[in-house]
């Protein structure tokens, strides 16, 4: 932190936005739009953060495309829904109520005033549907498929994309896993082979696009490869700047109006994850550029913070030989909560039910036994299935029908599989017959598989039918699961506008937050897909709008 006058500024802008993906593009085109001179700084040589390899899936209630699904709602329900989840660990109830009241707003503002283009998929039900006040369609919103290389041009190879999803929209990829065929009845290797030679964009790269569409269109300066380093405070203790990092010097950007701290977690930082997390190691499933930088700026300015034990959990796979700008790129784990799989423990032990949401079944991974003073289900923990699950679902990037690589451990008996990874044979022998006899009754009176529904919240919750059934057909499979997150959802506490809350009470003058910078409004829980970009997306609205109008700092 830097706390001096500055006699030379490098760089003025009205508001300066540190991080590049939603929540911070959403900050910098409302901010444009107010009247404000922008500046955007990205850490890395691409725009999106993690958004651009997300789904791009905004969970946004009540919202206005509803209607289109035939959905009604109200912001009643979705507090109702809400605060069941949370159950009053939320770290500003005050926030939750904003979300929900003006979530809406943001969203046909965005559609109103930038090229931001969203429908209500009908696949996305609300994670917790069944509870009170859930939704089974309507408030998750997707991006329409947009044509980025015609709008952005040689900005649009600079927007960063998922390395694995294919060119299909959420949509299209769960009617074509529940049908056999996308709604057009195109083909679907047609359909990708069209977008690919356009230059079109989808989910997460297709709502950065239009985003960056917007705030390229209202003047902003987008400023890659320039990572913030400190905040820059006046005398009074306001934020008028910040210093950062271009082509290995270091400048000075001033901020007239406010800096906006949107750089996502800190799950590439090793140091801070094991301080705050309390996990030997994390698999992080976004960009190797969230190492917290911003949430540290903030810190050092004396900033609020809470949840900061928590983050978006997933349970993580991975193909040995694939990487990800040179470090290890995990894939979203595929295939636990479908019939013929389970997952057990180094033990040999089963341990969860293994259909429960990507948020909750990881909580599971670092459970604490304090009789044999343990971790027993530290990651890895392995996923075990036979052929006939391997012939008819998607398991991490494996298609039915494809031959297993070398790499993924295989047995045509259950106390070879055992062996091979490491397990107690003559336990994983007890704990598969258990199972199987269990599953051809159609219960699980240990772990009430088929009992959840997001076990299968694509088809209407789950069914002994659908998420239980022997593994019995060798040869058997065995693939690890690791603890991963979709990024850190504890960080800067903020008030509805996206100021940044001061630790000795107020706010901190001149700096606001949103993302996965700031303390996730939900607390612990995830309520549906969407649940991180949507509020990311709201609070970065209003923070963009505020500083806007801020009073100007004497620069």
């Amino acid at each position: 932190m830097l706390a001096r006058k500055v006699g030379k500024w490098d760089r003025i802008a009205d508001v300066v936005v540190v991080g590049s993906g939603g929540a911070a593009l959403t900050a910098a085109v409302t901010a444009a739009a107010g009247g404000a001179q922008v500046a955007v700084l990205e850490k890395s040589n691409r725009v999106g953060g993690t958004t651009g390899v997300s789904g791009g899936v905004l969970w946004i209630p009540a919202n206005h495309h509803m209607k289109e699904v035939g959905v009604q709602d109200s912001p009643e329900e979705a507090l109702r829904y809400i605060r069941r989840l949370t159950m009053g660990r939320e770290p500003d109830p005050a926030l939750i109520e904003d979300f929900v009241a003006t979530g809406a707003d943001a969203v046909q503002w965005l559609e109103d005033n930038t090229p931001v283009k969203m429908f209500a998929t009908k696949w996305f039900a609300d994670y917790y549907a069944d509870m009170p006040g859930g939704k089974r369609e309507g408030r998750s919103l997707e991006p329409r498929v947009f044509e980025a290389r015609t709008h952005l041009g040689e900005w649009a190879d600079r927007v960063r994309t998922s390395p694995y999803e294919p060119l299909l929209t959420m949509e299209e990829k769960f009617s074509l896993g529940l049908s056999g065929k996308l709604r057009e009845n195109r083909p679907v290797e047609e359909v990708i082979a069209e977008r690919a030679k356009s230059g079109a964009a989808v989910i997460g790269g297709a709502f950065i696009s239009m985003l960056l569409k917007g705030c390229l269109e209202r003047g902003a300066a987008v400023l890659t490869t320039t990572p913030g380093r400190e905040l820059v405070l006046d005398e009074d203790g306001r934020v008028v700047g910040v210093r950062a990092e271009s082509a290995g010097a270091s400048i000075l950007i001033g901020a007239r109006r406010g800096v906006v701290l949107a750089a996502g977690g800190y799950e590439w930082n090793p140091e801070l994850v094991k301080s705050f997390l309390s996990v030997p190691s994390l698999a992080a499933l976004t960009p190797p550029f969230n190492e917290g930088d911003a949430l540290i700026m903030a810190l050092e300015a004396g900033a609020a913070v809470a949840n900061m034990n928590s983050a978006w959990w997933f349970p993580a796979m991975r193909d040995p030989t694939m990487t990800y700008e040179g470090k290890p790129l995990y894939h979203l784990g595929a295939g636990r909560n479908v019939a013929g799989t389970i997952v057990v423990n180094k033990h040999g032990r089963r341990f969860a039910n293994e259909g429960t949401t990507y948020q909750d079944y990881p909580k599971s991974l670092m459970a604490y036994d304090p009789v044999t003073v343990d971790f027993p289900n530290e990651s890895p923990v392995w996923m075990i299935f036979d052929q006939r699950t391997k012939d008819t679902q998607v398991i991490l990037n494996m298609m039915p029908g494809q031959p297993a690589p070398d790499w993924v451990v295989r047995s045509t008996s259950i106390r070879g599989l055992a062996e091979l990874i490491g397990v107690p044979p003559d336990r994983l022998v007890e704990t598969m017959e258990r199972f199987n006899a269990n599953a051809a009754r159609g219960v699980d009176p240990d772990f009430h598989r088929a009992t959840v529904y997001w076990e299968n919240f694509l088809a209407g919750g789950a069914s002994a039918a659908a998420n239980l059934a022997p593994i019995n057909t060798p040869p058997f499979y065995a693939l690890p699961i690791y603890l991963g997150a979709l990024g850190t959802n504890g960080g800067l506490r903020i008030d509805v506008n996206g100021r940044v809350r001061s630790l000795r009470g107020g706010i901190i003058e001149g700096l606001y937050a949103a993302g996965n910078t700031t303390a996730n409004i939900f607390g612990s829980m995830y309520p549906a897909g969407g649940a991180t970009i949507g509020p990311g997306v709201v609070f970065g609205h209003h923070a963009g709008k505020h500083a806007a109008q801020n009073k100007p700092a004497k620069l």
